[in-house]
């Protein structure tokens, strides 16, 4: 009996494609849009990030939305008026039969895409072809086999209106394969996206605080005479506190209902929130089998991804890192030393190997000491305040229950949420470089968070719980003192009193609630 696979994917395109027979109707997709979806299909201008560039590879974790952004561009696109017909998708994890001889079978699915199906466009609009998961296609052990690089190399030269969407789950995989192809490195880009935010969350609950007159916008924040960078460059932060002010004005009436989910966001974290077809407005409503397949989730990509990754000997030591991170939930440094004696191998490993691996995968950062060549140390933050529930506790109630709890999330949260308010501020300066957010020690305590605009250092101190606030506030001070930064801020808890909400505590620290800077990120 012969074995011939090249024609699996072939058969199942009208199955994967719904939408050609039914248009719009086919899509049954969550109402809920992340803010990535805004920035990547543009549906409020002409054109898309996807049509900026011949190749766009969208990669993160397993559960983030990859599949979901994808099928909502579709959707987004066909309800403005393009043909379904200009949509081509391949899910390349929906059947392992879909990777082998997969080069022959993609290029088998194309010419009968556009034979068969794309001729039936009423005009010549671009094309949109959509590989999904394709780095499940990798055969670097089976030299006779080609990757994915070539034959998408191919696509692009073949016909130029059009556009490959491609998602993976780090960016290493992408940049790896195009590497050894014909592909230029500007005719491809590569989006981050990543666990849902507590913007995206709360906006799904209460969908009136995304209308115009409740809306936080940060790009205020961002760019212009109020902004972070132009306070930065004056010294003088008292047009960005009244902006700041003004953001607070619009969501005031809403504070308690604001505040009341800061627990629930960070008990489930962004991807448990965001893979429930509805909004869950309670951690209480979730089950130990959702955190069961958060944690499966990670493991799987552990597993199938990091072996990809050069010099990683033991996949398991990942996971157990992630353990560790999830115990500890970041409340202080490790020294690698305690982390070579604890894993039985060399510091160049810890560093230099697996704690890259984690960060590529958007499971974990590694977090070092700012101003500090040599550090002895490392801080370990998961990227998702629900993964750490899942490794530690297993169910919700632990966090719900137990404010201390609460406050080590809090601190989680608020780390990721920085990376992403550094890079938002730096892309918008044309600074489009990978964030860097690091902690500082100093005499009088800890600022948690430093990153840079430029070369100049932005501290941020934590303060969730009230006993907090005089440390959190004399750290900050005493980096403005030795660094001479501008600029600082305070990040106050709901148990943190103040005659304002905003307020300048000092000439250029500015302290503001905690769920309003999250809001902003």
């Amino acid at each position: 009996m012969s074995i011939d696979a090249g024609d699996a994917l072939v058969e199942s395109l009208h199955q994967h494609n719904p939408w050609w027979d039914n248009g719009a109707d086919a899509f049954d997709l969550p109402a809920r849009q992340k803010s990535d979806f805004y920035h990547l299909a543009r549906p409020n201008a002409s054109g898309s990030q996807f049509e900026d560039q011949s190749i766009l590879a969208l990669v993160g974790r397993r559960g983030v939305g990859k599949t979901t952004l994808l099928h909502q561009f579709i959707q987004h696109r066909i309800d403005t008026g393009d043909a379904p017909e200009q949509f081509l998708y391949l899910p390349f994890d929906a059947d392992p039969l879909y990777q082998l001889q997969s080069d022959e079978q993609l290029a088998r699915a194309v010419r009968y895409y556009e034979s068969r199906v794309y001729g039936r466009t009423p005009d010549d609009g671009p094309q949109f072809i959509l590989l999904d998961d394709i780095h499940q296609i990798q055969h670097a052990n089976k030299p006779t086999i080609d990757g994915w690089g070539d034959p998408v190399a191919k696509l692009i030269e073949q016909t130029p209106d059009r556009h490959v969407i491609m998602t993976a789950s780090a960016e290493v995989q992408i940049e790896r394969e195009l590497a050894d192809s014909e592909v230029s490195p500007g005719a491809y880009d590569v989006q981050p996206i990543l666990p849902e935010k507590f913007r995206d969350y709360l906006f799904t609950l209460y969908p009136d605080l995304e209308a115009e007159d409740n809306r936080v916008s940060p790009s205020s924040i961002r760019a212009g005479e109020n902004s972070l960078p132009t306070a930065i460059a004056d010294a003088d932060t008292a047009g960005l506190a009244a902006e700041l002010q003004r953001k607070y004005e619009k969501v005031s009436d809403a504070e308690r209902r604001v505040q009341s989910q800061v627990v629930e966001y960070l008990t489930m974290g962004g991807i448990i929130s965001y893979e429930h077809d509805g909004a869950v407005e309670s951690a209480s409503a979730l089950t130990p089998k959702d955190y069961e397949r958060l944690r499966e989730n990670v493991r799987a990509a552990l597993y199938q991804d990091v072996p990809g990754f050069e010099s990683i000997q033991t996949i398991a030591d990942l996971e157990r890192l992630c353990a560790l991170a999830a115990r500890n939930r970041a409340t202080e440094s490790f020294r690698y030393q305690e982390l070579v004696e604890l894993f039985d191998v060399d510091r160049r490993t810890i560093a230099d190997s697996y704690l890259p691996a984690l960060s590529e995968l958007y499971v974990l950062t590694g977090v070092t000491e700012y101003d500090n060549s040599r550090p002895r140390g490392v801080r370990l933050y998961l990227r998702d305040t629900g993964l750490a529930t899942a490794l530690s506790d297993g169910d919700a109630s632990a966090v719900r229950n137990d404010f201390q709890r609460e406050a080590d999330l809090a601190r989680v949260a608020a780390f990721d949420h920085t990376m992403r308010f550094a890079y938002g501020v730096n892309a918008t300066q044309g600074n489009d470089t990978t964030p860097n957010v690091q902690y500082w020690r100093g005499r009088d305590g800890e600022v948690d968070f430093v990153f840079e605009i430029g070369d100049t250092p932005v501290p941020i101190g934590l303060a969730y719980r009230s006993r907090d606030r005089d440390t959190a506030l004399a750290a900050v001070r005493e980096f403005q003192d030795e660094y001479d930064a501008p600029v600082g801020f305070l990040l106050a808890g709901d148990t943190v009193h103040g005659s304002e909400p905003i307020q300048q505590v000092d000439e250029n620290i500015i302290q503001l609630p905690y769920w309003l800077y999250l809001l902003l990120c």
